[in-house]
């Protein structure tokens, strides 16, 4: 356009600017919009914003704020689209008490809040758990006349329930009919979650009965909300038959619905069920992941099911998805509890030809799982052998091996162990005390603990 002496005008500007934006291209659009500044075009809010939206969306939130403050240097007017972008990055970003300035300075600047711009710090606010700060805000919200929508409502009641105020945030969805706000599934949701953290579960039906009284129907989010509550409380024939309800409702169970099952029915000893899930999943044309195959072979390992845990990792192979290091783990530490040691050793040495990285976790579960066989120089130079890889121990590696020489009768390795953990400021667990407290010599060794225990308070203050 340039090279054929066309000149754009300021709407060209915006238009492409905009088109930049909406491909991701932020530094190319910020690049046309300086060059529409050098060119003599002023910029209006329009131009303004569309840059702020753009920065705002890629995360770059610092940006977006000084383009902002260029605009009012600039005499720019910003309106209440521009405020609003950037209130609702700056709580995106776990910024509120910033986001609550911004709120303030469009106030005394005559720009009027509308219900977007409060709804976005009072999901701020909950986010962060602050509840009385959005309740202040609410009481402001109200008295400046901004009249509440089914949002602002969802967003009170959903944060009230992640607090466990599960009776306020019911009393308040029972107060939005008279605002001129109909709940909705979301918000009949939020409270059947709420319900369901709290083991409440009987409470958590009769919002569903309600729900479905107001001629609210139940969503694929209703039932799997209230099958995961019913197997958190180890209810797994009444989550059960929600799942044959679903069908009947020609509601389509997804991958989280099978997972959740699987995981619950795997907590209770019945993984045979939950492989049944499994296959009634894949039958039903939902693709396996990552999640459902790691809460199967929990499920094998902690019940010694160990061969049809090993079937499993060949299935996600010839499935061609990849296993990751948590996954691994899991089989390993399976493969120690049933004592089948040469397995887990193999399946660690797999980790690098399958290009995966053994983590803090699996150092520790190879460590116990040694020591619990007896070999412990083969643990130590496991320990060892995790600092060299960029794994520093943490209190836990300390424990687990501390625990591992005391039970193998080795103390003196114990004890210089023990000097290593107290240096580098970790402690001993329940465990590791009263291991210590159960030797002849516990004396010595507990007081050398406690000196640098002190020590290491005495730093602290």
């Amino acid at each position: 356009m340039f090279k054929l002496g066309i000149q754009p005008d300021a709407i060209t500007f915006n238009t492409l600017i905009n088109g930049l934006c909406n491909e991701g291209k932020i530094k190319e659009a910020v690049g046309l919009f300086n060059e529409m500044v050098w060119s003599g075009h002023e910029p209006n809010v329009i131009s303004y914003n569309t840059v702020i939206n753009g920065l705002c969306k890629n995360g770059n939130t610092i940006m977006a704020v000084r383009v902002f403050r260029k605009m009012e240097q600039n005499r720019g007017k910003p309106n209440v689209v521009t405020y609003n972008t950037i209130i609702d990055s700056l709580c995106k970003d776990r910024l509120v008490n910033e986001a609550v300035e911004f709120l303030s300075e469009m106030v005394d600047r005559g720009i009027p809040p509308d219900v977007v711009t409060y709804n976005t710090i009072l999901h701020g606010f909950c986010s962060l758990g602050q509840l009385n700060e959005a309740t202040r805000l609410f009481k402001e919200m109200v008295g400046r006349n901004v009249m509440p929508d089914t949002v602002t409502f969802n967003i009170l009641v959903d944060g009230l329930c992640k607090e466990g105020m599960v009776s306020e945030a019911r009393r308040v969805s029972e107060t939005m009919t008279e605002k001129g706000a109909e709940p909705n599934a979301y918000t009949y949701n939020a409270l059947m979650d709420g319900y369901c953290l709290h083991n409440q579960m009987d409470e958590a039906i009769k919002v569903l009965g309600i729900m479905i009284g107001k001629g609210c129907a139940p969503n694929l989010s209703s039932y799997n909300i209230l099958i995961n509550g019913y197997c958190k409380s180890k209810r797994m024939n009444d989550a059960k038959r929600l799942l044959s309800e679903m069908s009947e409702k020609n509601l389509t169970p997804d991958t989280v619905t099978y997972s959740t099952l699987m995981q619950g029915l795997c907590q209770v000893g019945r993984p045979r069920e939950a492989l049944n899930l499994f296959k009634e999943m894949c039958s039903s044309g939902l693709l396996p992941d990552l999640m459902a195959y790691s809460i199967l072979l929990d499920g094998f390992c902690k019940h010694g099911h160990l061969d049809e845990a090993l079937k499993l990792l060949k299935e996600m192979h010839e499935r061609r998805i990849k296993p990751n290091i948590i996954l691994y783990t899991i089989l390993i530490r399976g493969m120690f509890i049933a004592g089948k040691l040469e397995v887990a050793k193999e399946l660690f040495s797999k980790l690098s030809a399958d290009g995966i990285r053994p983590d803090i976790w699996t150092y520790n579960v190879m460590i116990k799982g040694l020591l619990k066989e007896g070999l412990s120089d083969e643990a130590y130079e496991f320990f060892r052998k995790m600092e060299d890889d960029g794994f520093l121990p943490d209190s836990c590696s300390y424990n687990v091996i501390i625990q591992g020489f005391l039970q193998n009768q080795d103390s003196s390795t114990a004890i210089q162990l023990i000097d290593e953990m107290v240096g580098k400021r970790f402690s001993a667990d329940s465990s590791t005390f009263q291991m210590l407290l159960d030797l002849e010599s516990h004396d010595e060794i507990i007081s050398r603990f406690m000196r640098g225990s002190s020590q290491h308070t005495k730093m602290n203050d």
